[in-house]
């Protein structure tokens, strides 16, 4: 058994580092209480079922789905050219991609070159923030003139910061153009994950089970497989306020008692 256990260990380890993609220095991000999912240029019944679809992964994580009408957080746009798009956002609207300068809220510059410049048939930016993990306020200083932030911490410690990293947008391109051979339970599943997730842009999890695979081998998944689905539930399980250093081993050791069926008692 132990073996078994030590293999999956370095399997879990392996996947998390292939796919996931905080901003550099901070920890891994998630959705705080109701997320909000809007999908743009897609018939209303095919938008519908994007929706609900990101939307029962959602549930499954302990989230609330926005109500109609909610003011997106997710916002997938369907195109049929996809690089185009994106480049449009990065020339002309800086600000929505990068609200601010400051390190530890994208994946910088050189990221958002990729968003731009990806021939891939979904693309995505990601925008999270420090924020204190009693009030949920931003923890780093922003450009509204307030001055830096106060963080209150339950008490001093090297393992809790007191601040967590929350997703604050993610903004998701489908390319129409390049989605043969998919179904839209696949298609709806990948979206899902990017959406809920920092998964990494250029992530190539070739190895693992994951419906992440998609696009490379469309025939072997019909949506969500169990290593997603435990992923996910780790990630929104995981003790969130350690600091950002620890987060990675937390992740794993959440990840590993779920494959293996013994998650202790909060």
């Amino acid at each position: 058994m132990s073996d078994i256990e030590d293999g999956l260990r370095v399997e879990i380890g392996k996947f998390i580092g292939e796919v996931a993609a905080p901003p550099a220095g901070r920890g891994f991000a998630r959705w705080e209480g109701t997320v909000c999912v809007g999908v743009h240029n897609l018939e209303n019944t095919a938008a519908q079922y994007v929706v609900d679809r990101i939307s029962a992964l959602a549930l499954e994580v302990g989230l609330r789905p926005g109500e109609p009408g909610c003011n997106p957080d997710v916002i997938v746009i369907f195109t049929t050219d996809g690089r185009e798009l994106a480049t449009h956002l990065v020339e002309n609207e800086p600000t929505f991609l990068r609200p601010t300068g400051e390190g530890g809220v994208h994946r910088g510059l050189a990221g958002l070159d990729k968003f731009a410049a990806s021939d891939q048939a979904v693309r995505w930016w990601q925008l999270s923030m420090p924020v204190s993990a009693q009030s949920g306020l931003p923890a780093i200083e922003l450009p509204n003139g307030l001055g830096p932030p106060v963080v209150g911490v339950a008490g001093p410690s090297r393992i809790h910061s007191g601040i967590v990293d929350a997703l604050q947008r993610v903004i998701v391109i489908v390319d129409s153009t390049k989605l043969a051979g998919t179904t839209w339970q696949q298609l709806g599943d990948y979206l899902a994950v990017v959406s809920l997730a920092q998964v990494d842009l250029e992530t190539d999890p070739a190895g693992f089970d994951t419906i992440l695979n998609l696009f490379t081998n469309p025939a072997a998944y019909s949506g969500l497989t169990d290593w997603d689905r435990t992923y996910m539930q780790a990630l929104y399980r995981f003790d969130q306020e350690r600091n950002p250093n620890l987060q990675r081993g937390e992740l794993a050791g959440q990840m590993l008692r779920l494959e293996l069926g013994s998650e202790l008692d909060e």
